[in-house]
This record gives C-alpha cells, sequence and structure tokens, in this order.
C-alpha cells in the first residue's frame, strides 16, 4: 500500500467507496421522518410519546456532535480503514434495530449507535479525503461527493415515504444499505494507506498545535449555514399550513426540490473553482441562501415558495465541497482527521442547533417574520464575509 501524492491515480473502486460511505450521512434522520405517526402511534401508552418521538430524528445529531472531534483525533493516529469499517456497521445494527425492539427506550439506544456510526464514517470518509486528493483533485471530488449525498439524500427519502406506506416499522430497513457499502469499503481501500504518513522514526508527526485560525473561516460559518437551511424542513410544512397552500405531499416535493437543484452546482464545483476563490464562492452562496429563505417567509403562492426554496438549496452544492476542500488545504495532513471531525461537528452541530434558534424567532415574530429573521443570518455572514475579504486566511497547508 502506499501514500498517493498529489500526481497519483487514486483507483475507480476507491473513489466509489469513499463516495458510498459519504452518502450515508444523509440518511441519519429524516430518511425515517415519515414513520414518525405510526411510530407514535405503536407506543401510544408511553409517556411523552410526542417528544419522544421528535428524539428519534435529533438524537443522531446530538451523538455525532460528541463523538466526531474524538474520532477525528483517532484517525489521525491509527489505521482509517478498520475504523471506517467498525462504523458503517455501528451505523447498519444502530440503525436497523428499529426494525425489531419493542420499546420506545431501545429504539433511542439505536438512534444513538447511529449517530455513533454517522459520526465515524462522515469523519472518517473527510480525513480520506483530505489525504487521498489534492488542490484541482480534491477540489473536483468534493463537488462529486456531494453530488452523491444529495442524490441519495432524494432517493432515501423517497424510499422512505414510499416504505412507510406499508409500515412504520419498514423505513428503518434502509439502514442495511451500509453493509454492502461497509463490505465494499473493507475490499476497496486495501489499495491506499489508512494511515497518516510517518516520520523516520514510524511515529506519527503530531508535533505543534491545531491551525485553529483555518478552522474560524470554515467552522462557523458551516455551522451558521445549517442553522439556517434548517429552518426550511423544520418550519416550512407549519408555514404552508398557516396560508392553506399544500398538504403533506407537496410539502415534500417543495423542500425536494432544494436538494434537486443543489446537484449542478456541487458538479460543477470544480470548474466553478478555476474563477473564484474560498471566501468568494461562501459570500455568494450565503447570499443566495439568505435570499431564498427571505423568498419564502414572504411568498404569498405554491410557486414563490418553490422559488425561494430553491434559490436557498442551490448554494448548498457549491458550498459543501467549498468547505471541505478550503479546510482540508488549510490544515497539515497529520491533522486531517481532527479537521474531518471538527468539520462534521459543525454541519450536525448545525443541524441540531437550528429549531432551537428558530423557535425563540418565530415566537416573538410569528412564523413568516421569525422566517425572515433567520434570513437575516446568511446574509450577515456574506457581509461579514465581503468586509473581512482584506484579512488573508491562514496560507494553505498543502494544495
Amino acid at each position: 500500500m502506499s501514500h498517493p501524492d498529489q500526481h497519483s491515480h487514486v483507483p475507480a473502486i476507491v473513489t466509489a467507496a469513499v463516495l458510498g460511505a459519504s452518502s450515508l450521512t444523509v440518511m441519519a434522520n429524516a430518511t425515517i421522518a415519515p414513520a414518525l405517526p405510526g411510530l407514535r402511534d405503536h407506543f401510544a401508552d408511553t409517556p411523552g410519546i410526542e417528544t419522544l418521538a421528535g428524539l428519534v430524528v435529533t438524537l443522531p445529531s446530538l451523538f455525532v456532535v460528541l463523538a466526531a472531534g474524538p474520532i477525528g483525533v483517532l484517525a489521525d493516529r491509527y489505521d482509517k480503514r478498520p475504523m471506517l469499517v467498525l462504523a458503517m456497521l455501528v451505523y447498519a445494527l444502530g440503525g436497523a434495530s428499529g426494525l425489531f425492539v419493542d420499546s420506545i427506550a431501545a429504539m433511542l439506544v439505536g438512534r444513538v449507535f447511529l449517530g455513533l456510526g454517522v459520526a465515524g464514517t462522515m469523519t472518517i470518509a473527510s480525513a480520506y479525503i483530505g489525504t487521498l486528493w489534492h488542490g484541482a483533485a480534491r477540489d473536483r471530488f468534493t463537488g462529486f461527493q456531494v453530488a452523491a449525498m444529495n442524490f441519495g439524500g432524494i432517493v432515501f427519502m423517497t424510499t422512505g415515504g414510499l416504505l412507510a406506506g406499508m409500515h412504520w416499522r419498514a423505513p428503518f430497513g434502509i439502514y442495511a444499505f451500509s453493509v454492502p457499502l461497509m463490505i465494499l469499503a473493507w475490499v476497496a481501500l486495501k489499495r491506499v494507506s489508512g494511515r497518516v504518513p510517518t516520520g523516520p522514526t514510524g511515529e506519527v508527526d503530531v508535533e505543534g498545535g491545531f491551525p485553529w485560525g483555518a478552522f474560524l473561516w470554515v467552522g462557523p460559518f458551516a455551522m451558521v449555514s445549517m442553522i439556517a437551511f434548517y429552518a426550511l424542513p423544520t418550519r416550512l410544512p407549519f408555514i404552508l399550513d398557516e396560508r392553506g397552500l399544500a398538504g403533506p405531499l407537496l410539502t415534500g416535493m417543495i423542500l425536494s426540490t432544494g436538494t434537486l437543484v443543489s446537484i449542478p452546482g456541487a458538479l460543477l464545483y470544480g470548474r466553478i473553482r478555476r474563477f473564484a476563490e474560498p471566501l468568494q464562492i461562501m459570500a455568494v452562496a450565503f447570499f443566495a441562501m439568505g435570499v431564498g429563505i427571505a423568498l419564502v417567509a414572504m411568498a404569498t403562492s405554491v410557486w414563490m415558495t418553490v422559488l425561494g426554496v430553491a434559490v436557498a438549496g442551490a448554494p448548498l452544492g457549491v458550498m459543501f465541497p467549498n468547505f471541505i476542500a478550503f479546510f482540508m488545504s488549510l490544515v497539515p495532513m497529520r491533522m486531517r482527521g481532527r479537521a474531518g471531525g471538527l468539520f462534521t461537528m459543525s454541519v450536525f452541530g448545525g443541524q441540531f442547533l437550528s429549531p432551537l434558534v428558530s423557535a425563540p424567532l418565530i415566537g416573538a415574530f410569528r412564523l413568516g417574520g421569525g422566517m425572515l429573521a433567520v434570513a437575516v443570518l446568511p446574509l450577515l455572514a456574506a457581509a461579514f464575509i465581503v468586509l473581512a475579504g482584506g484579512t488573508r486566511p491562514p496560507r494553505p497547508a498543502e494544495v
């Protein structure tokens, strides 16, 4: 096994394995959302079932935030291949446990293990990206990665809805999809080194502190993007209901528009990066997201709502490959596991915080006004990036 340098070719089977592992993160929460009414009815005698049913969706994100950082540190010190395979196995067992457990407590324990599995798969996949692809090749790959994740999200969420119509437990079976991907990862990743290159003594070089200045150019912005964007799936159904515009099916179709329109930008990110700097891409993406959320807040028709969701969702296609590629270029190779863990914490932390941030705003300004207040967050991020443009970020550790 060898560590590819900047000019080496990563085998297609390795690319497929990393893309497959990345795709698992998108079905962590939303896949089983259509099953919640049936789950609530099945456990109707359980005190506080309304709250507990909601935790079935959100609990994995909390444990992703708690576990991703430590997993990233381990990924910098040990072989990533067995760690990734173990994470995918934990993911499968925790996610699919909903097929057979018959208490809400056991259901929640399964969701905790799912969160740990997601933390491992996303963090270690990000670490592989940081060490196997470099420069323009990394830009292209991260775009393909986000496109694959978003396409997978559409497939998984649609399948989850169809299966929930058969039986409320059926969507939990989707998590077993990680098993064939786990086998692929075990076989494919033999072809590349799962360890960070070592020094002459054989030990991983861990001298020097983590470049926190680099993280401050990515982590907080990734969190803000998730706080803002996730206000759409958590609040849009209530906005549409208040305005008498849609039912559950149309709501799902409108939300899927935001994911669908992000795919072209992700696929084209490598080309976009040739003409724009990372901070320029971030500023434009945040501005578009803010405008889109504001359009949703002010929409008076279904079509204006669809337009707003599309404008808010499209920037995600370039935003996430931009975050990943930019961050990895600023972090030394020996610390890219930690970088992956911190990025994962930021993304899922934003998802977890989103309803906690939007709830008081909506309480103070009602639904439309609260969503307008949410739209201010990405607009402020865009303004900050533009105003800070004269302050150069840390120099790339390696491009």
